[in-house]
């Protein structure tokens, strides 16, 4: 099973628009050296759990949006075995009509 950042790194490299990972988090200065060290001190209970949520939410939004890219990518191969298998029929019979 892949995991969040797998699926994001997925999608960023097929084109697909994703968010960005929710600021004032450790993991998002990994990702963007420039930005500030906005974390609230640990007593601060709300804080956390707000960014926790924002975190969920993005998770869940990436999620969303790969199973998206995977039922499109289905569709179309789907679409070319069709394509390919009409094709294949259309030689078949061409070739029949020659003899």
């Amino acid at each position: 099973m892949l995991t969040i950042d797998q699926k994001e790194t997925i999608l960023r490299k097929s084109g697909v628009a994703v968010p960005e990972f929710p600021s004032g988090h450790p993991r998002s200065k990994a990702r963007d050296p420039d930005a500030s060290d906005s974390l609230a001190p640990s007593g601060k209970r709300s804080a956390s759990e707000s960014r926790r949520a924002a975190i969920e939410q993005w998770a869940a939004t990436i999620d969303a949006l790969y199973v998206e890219y995977v039922a499109r990518r289905a569709a179309k191969s789907l679409r070319d075995a069709e394509d390919a298998r009409q094709l294949s029929m259309l030689r078949l019979a061409g070739e029949r009509s020659d003899t």
